[in-house]
């Protein structure tokens, strides 16, 4: 009964053990080392101010840097943040007041880059006037005025305008062309060139001492001479006279080794003639490309540019021929049919031919027609025609016709 008693204690003793263990016993009291509970209550309003903080915020740091190539165009237009690229700008006036990391390209008519401007790489600009304070590191510029004002060309300065003014200093070496360059020797802003100095202008320009640490190159514009009435007119003589021999020459070739294409030139004059402008222009275009065509092709190749060969040949005497055939068609009218009176008339021709190409404005064109109808007339003469027999041979039967119908009549 004991033993009993003792275990019934020693159970009921554990499980006091036990529950008391996971009880907490706090008081009111707090110490510093204790966390703190945190509010949940956050108004919407709150939650709106802190988004529309971090888009500010964003915004702003947008605004004063941009990591990409900058496009810009417009009236007035002023640069005032890091641009990390190239710079495109077409404005009336374009201030630089910061830090461009790439080439800039501007187009205004004024262009001015303040002491916080600086170009990193390349300035090309075109524009009325150039205000440079700040530092570029390459300068490519064509302007009516452009002034180096207390700023830095670090490298090199190539520039063509009316006036520069050098008042601060060029790194490197200087290609000017210019009406006029001034220096200023002020101590604060001297104006010098550490390079040399290669610069062109209708006079040679008096450099300051000291101001080019390198040599000074003077180059004096090239001007032509103008031409006098007798040259012109000498001119013309010889262009005359070298078109007259070359047209003779193919005329006494012709009369050689083709005397019957000579005989047979009115034939492509009157009805013919537009069909002769088709032929022209067909020989113009497509030898060309079957000549290409036959290239391509390797076998023939060799074939081609002898087909080419003759086709600039004839390019070169198709005015020839074209002048040859009118001359013999007017020859004929004229009822001249001796040579040597049709070479008298092939003379006159010639001086006719040659002065209407000369036409100011159409002349050119009138150069293109007949060149292209000489090339058909060559054309024409070169392809194959129905023989004579076989002509004679239509005449017979067409006359046997003829008669049979009269017969029966």
């Amino acid at each position: 009964m004991l033993k009993n008693k003792t275990k019934i204690i020693a159970v009921f003793l554990a499980l006091i053990l036990l529950f008391s263990t996971t009880c907490v016993f706090a008081d009111n009291e707090t110490s510093d080392n204790e966390p703190t509970a945190i509010s949940t209550d956050i108004s919407t309003d709150e939650i709106e101010k802190s988004v529309e903080n971090m888009t500010t915020d964003a915004q702003a740091q947008e605004d004063s840097f941009k990591s990409s190539d900058a496009y810009l165009a417009g009236d007035n237009i002023t640069i005032d943040y890091v641009v990390d690229g190239n710079l495109f700008v077409c404005a009336d006036t374009v201030t630089i007041d910061s830090q461009i990391g790439g080439d800039a390209f501007i187009m205004a008519k004024k262009l001015i880059i303040n002491e916080n401007g600086y170009v990193y790489s390349n300035l090309f600009v075109i524009a009325e006037s150039v205000e440079l304070k700040g530092v570029v590191c390459d300068a490519f510029a064509l302007s009516q005025n452009f002034n180096i004002s207390g700023g830095y060309v670090y490298r090199d300065l190539k520039v063509a305008c009316n006036t520069l003014n050098v008042n601060g200093p060029v790194g490197r070496n200087a290609y000017v062309s210019c009406s006029t360059m001034n220096f200023n020797t002020d101590e604060k802003t001297n104006g010098i060139i550490y390079g040399n100095l290669d610069y062109s202008a209708n006079s040679e320009i008096s450099i300051p001492e000291n101001t080019v640490k390198g040599t000074v190159n003077y180059n004096a514009p090239k001007v032509s001479p103008e031409k006098s009435i007798r040259s012109i007119i000498a001119d013309y003589i010889l262009d005359l006279g070298g078109f007259l021999a070359f047209v003779l020459i193919i005329w006494l070739v012709c009369l050689v080794l083709a005397p019957k294409f000579l005989a047979n030139t009115n034939k492509y004059v009157g009805k013919k003639t537009l069909n002769i402008l088709g032929y022209g222009l067909l020989a113009l275009i497509a030898v060309p490309i079957a000549c290409i065509i036959l290239i391509l092709l390797q076998l023939t190749s060799g074939f081609s540019l002898f087909l080419l060969a003759l086709y600039v040949l004839a390019i070169i005497v198709s005015k020839s021929l074209f002048t040859i055939t009118a001359n013999n068609y007017v020859c004929s009218k004229l009822k001249i049919s001796k040579n040597t009176g049709i070479f008298g008339m092939l003379i006159v021709s010639g001086i006719v031919i040659w002065a209407i190409t000369q036409i100011p404005y159409v002349g050119g064109l009138v150069s293109f027609v007949f060149s292209v109808l000489g090339l058909g007339i060559l054309v024409a003469s070169i392809l194959p025609k129905k023989s004579e027999k076989a002509s004679k041979k239509d005449k017979v039967i067409s006359k046997n016709k003829d008669d049979k119908k009269i017969d029966e009549k």
